[in-house]
């Protein structure tokens, strides 16, 4: 796959991620800098997994919400564990959260990248490189 389908692909899950948060959607990710990246991309509604509360008890808080859920976690190791422990604590309480955006996402930058927080950064330079346009102008 050239780069410009690349980018497309990436632009089509972060446009479906972005209508989905301004519906109400939340957006969980694991920390404060996953949460900037995907606010300069415009995606709205992002929460970051609390330190101090149990992966369960989150579960049960973002359950209650009653709205749709996407996982953003990073595609670390640890990124895949946390996103597989909320995807079944979720569906445990009858709720299907979303992990196809992250899979489409991480599949089209694995190779360049490995976490959230770097995907504003990674598409900056990836876009102008390839169509000189910003990121903004791109999305």
């Amino acid at each position: 796959m050239n780069n410009k389908t690349r980018l497309e692909r990436i632009k089509d899950a972060i446009t479906e991620m972005r209508e989905i948060s301004e519906d109400g959607g939340i957006v969980i990710v694991e920390g404060r800098k996953d949460e900037a990246s995907l606010s300069d991309l415009g995606v709205k509604n992002c929460l970051r997994l609390p330190l101090n509360v149990s992966i369960f008890t989150f579960s049960e808080f973002i359950a209650k919400q009653n709205r749709n859920v996407i996982i953003m976690t990073d595609w670390d190791d640890k990124g895949e564990e946390l996103a597989k422990k909320i995807d079944n604590n979720l569906k445990n309480l009858d709720v299907l959260p979303d992990l196809n955006i992250r899979k489409r996402i991480k599949e089209l930058v694995c190779k360049d990248i490995k976490d959230v927080e770097s995907l504003n950064r990674y598409l900056i330079k990836k876009v102008y490189k390839e169509f000189g346009i910003t990121t903004e102008q791109f999305l």
